[in-house]
This record gives structure tokens, sequence and C-alpha cells, in this order.
């Protein structure tokens, strides 16, 4: 299975979910972790599973990933699971519906991802975080999870 993982982090909290999550499905064929600014055209090629994750910048993607994404064609993911994750604060219900995994979750069936598991999100404390308390320990279940699914 060729799995990528593939985030923006811009105070390091939504790296740290990466990670995690990358331990969780390591073992299962070829698997590597990049950035946004990292991914080209050539990543998507044969690929099995993408996982992408972000942080929530005013109820929306970060100014810098959706420029990124633009630039695939429809059908770009064809065939491909995916996942997608963002950390965020604490919101409402409401608010919920305006998060950064939503987004790519929308961008990546536009692609033609199909979504394997439903959106994620891992809370940060503040602006800045850190993290709360057990998201890492979270973000590894949830991988697992990603890996379990994916290998039916």
């Amino acid at each position: 299975m060729k799995s990528l993982i593939v985030y923006y982090s811009k105070f390091g909290n939504t790296h740290q979910v990466a990670n995690a999550i990358t331990s969780s499905l390591e073992g299962n064929g070829d698997l590597r972790m990049i950035t946004f600014d990292q991914l080209t055209s050539k990543d998507f090629d044969h690929l099995d599973l993408l996982v992408m994750g972000c942080p929530t910048h005013n109820m929306n993607l970060p100014k810098k990933v959706k420029p990124i994404l633009d630039r695939f064609s429809r059908g770009s993911l064809a065939g491909a699971r995916v996942a997608v994750f963002d950390t965020s604060y604490k919101m409402s219900w409401l608010l919920n519906q305006f998060t950064a995994s939503k987004r790519l979750g929308k961008i990546s069936r536009k692609l033609g991802g199909k979504l394997l598991i439903q959106p994620e999100i891992f809370l940060v404390t503040g602006r800045e975080g850190p993290l709360f308390d057990g998201e890492i320990t979270r973000a590894r279940d949830w991988g697992a999870g990603i890996a379990q699914k994916a290998s039916t």
C-alpha cells in the first residue's frame, strides 16, 4: 500500500499530530510524510491512502494551503482513500462545521478521493497551542483506525 501524509503546521501542533498518525501507519507498505509545500502531482501517482492535515485559521484553511491544492485537477486522487484532520480550538457544534478538516475533505472529494473515515479535530489550548493532554494518544489511535480500515 502506498500512503502519503501531508501536513501544514505553523506552530508545530499539527506536525506533532501528523507524526503520531504516521507512527500508527508504519509497517503498512510505502509510507511518506511531507509538508504541503513539498506536494507535487507526482505524489498522487498510484496512491492508495492520503492523510492530510492543517490547522484551522479563521474557520478555514490556512492561506498557504488552499493555493497548493488548487493546482491539482479533478481526478488527481482517483481511487485513493483519504483521511483528513485539523488542529483547532474547542468550538461549538455549529462552528465545528467550519474547520480546516471539513474543507480538506470537500477538496479531496472534488479531486476524486474517497473519504475513508470522518474528518477529525485535534484540540489546542490556545492560538499557538500546545495540544491538550491526550491528543497525541488520540492521534495515534485515529491513525490505527485508518490503518485498519485501509487494510480491508
